[in-house]
């Protein structure tokens, strides 16, 4: 197993590290969420659950996908400090140092991948606003170029 060496000491800040990130996370994409659908989410939490498009439901699962990571990793990277300290405690445990060093350097791998993937999912939001802006621009356009010709010829017409 990978990780056999590498001291605890040192692979504790990492789980800091993502712990910060994904409680930043966590945050941006709460933000983004109450941003992007202040009324789904009234919609959500009433008592009658009120229904929502399916359009909705799946951006609203998009938004939440890294929220649910997140949370995963900040609940892991809590529990793992009291742990690692309980394990030096523990005389049987000490005799399986290099195992215990090399599974919580996997943990540690496996959960910085779930991180990266936490972090390209907060690009979702600004794809949902660049769209939403996209079209926007788009429906001016066609109304610009619809009446730019019928302002032309009233205009020569006088």
């Amino acid at each position: 197993m990978y990780g056999q060496e590498i001291e605890m000491s040192k692979q504790m800040p990492l789980f800091e590290g993502l712990r910060n990130t994904s409680a930043i996370i966590f945050g941006v994409m709460g933000a983004w969420l109450a941003i992007l659908h202040p009324d789904s989410l009234k919609k959500i939490f009433r008592s009658d659950g009120g229904k929502l498009p399916d359009q909705e439901k799946n951006t609203i699962m998009l938004l939440l996908s890294p929220i649910m990571i997140s949370t995963a990793i900040i609940a892991t990277a809590l529990v793992i400090f009291p742990l690692v300290e309980l394990a030096k405690t523990v005389d049987f445990l000490t005799s399986y140092k290099g195992i215990l060093r090399g599974a919580a350097f996997s943990l540690l791998s496996a959960l910085t991948l779930l991180q990266l993937w936490a972090l390209i999912l907060t690009l979702v939001p600004g794809d949902i606003v660049k769209k939403h802006i996209d079209k926007e621009n788009a429906k001016n356009s066609v109304a610009k170029r619809m009446f730019s010709g019928t302002t032309k010829r009233n205009k020569s017409n006088e």
